[in-house]
């Protein structure tokens, strides 16, 4: 399976005060835009090898509400719990072909759905996103899927300068997952990318299993003190010195390695 992490959907009711944020502590991030069809608008901070953190808020609940796109739905649902991390993506360069590869496995895709928004510049944005069918019970969340309209070296050309921080040279190192079901989740996202038995470690968090996916690491924990299935914890590597910081709901720490 061809696919490379894309980005982390950090839910809050203020995107442009993330990005503010973020801009204070030595980072360059972004206005992105608004999506008029989904009654919602984000921020961005972007990572080399072409990744990066959506802040994404909702301005019109009505639209949010009947758009059908699944990631909003996701996120009408979270808002009601509050800001904070909601969502995975993964990158692929034909989303078809991932579709096909999905119900070999065993699995139901839903879509692909188009996606687009008008950057300041004028130019418009496009792209194609992929949902699995919830086959989980409400035991942890699968990612979603997303095929750009334009292709891997003509976005790393355009992003390039996105992709530079006064503050150093970060890159997005892991995100951290509550799962009801530790077993289950392992095993879910096991045969949904063809990886190996996960290594168990331990760090200030918890217990947690790790996988390599696409070129981040996921440390999946059991929500035992709060009934959650979102991502709360976002590692930024590459800065010194090592901070540890909670954002819209969501923590953030960045470090060295």
């Amino acid at each position: 399976m061809n696919i490379a992490f894309d980005h982390l959907v950090h839910l809050t009711e203020r995107p442009e005060q993330a990005k503010a944020a973020f801009e204070q502590l030595g980072f360059t991030a972004s206005h992105g835009g608004r999506h008029l069809s989904w009654g919602t608008y984000n921020a961005l901070c972007y990572f080399k090898p072409l990744c990066y953190i959506e802040w994404i808020g909702i301005a019109d609940m009505q639209t949010a509400n009947t758009c059908g796109n699944q990631l909003i739905t996701q996120l009408v649902a979270d808002s009601q719990e509050g800001s904070g991390f909601s969502q995975l993506a993964f990158r692929t360069n034909d989303i078809e072909s991932l579709a096909k590869q999905l119900r070999n496995k065993g699995f139901t895709p839903i879509g692909p759905f188009p996606g687009s928004r008008q950057r300041d510049d004028g130019k418009l944005l496009t792209w194609s996103m992929l949902f699995l069918e919830d086959d989980t019970g409400g035991a942890f969340r699968y990612p979603f899927f997303i095929e750009w309209g334009d292709s891997d070296d003509m976005r790393m050309n355009e992003l390039a300068p996105l992709m530079r921080h006064p503050i150093g040279s970060p890159s997005l190192s892991s995100i951290s997952l509550y799962t009801l079901d530790l077993d289950r989740a392992i095993d879910g996202y096991r045969r949904l990318f063809g990886l190996p038995v996960p290594e168990v470690r331990h760090d200030e968090e918890g217990t947690y299993a790790e996988l390599t996916v696409g070129g981040i690491a996921l440390r999946f924990y059991k929500a035992d003190d709060r009934p959650s299935t979102r991502p709360f914890l976002c590692r930024i590597a590459g800065i010194q010195p090592r901070r540890r910081f909670e954002l819209a709901g969501g923590t953030y720490i960045v470090s060295e390695s």
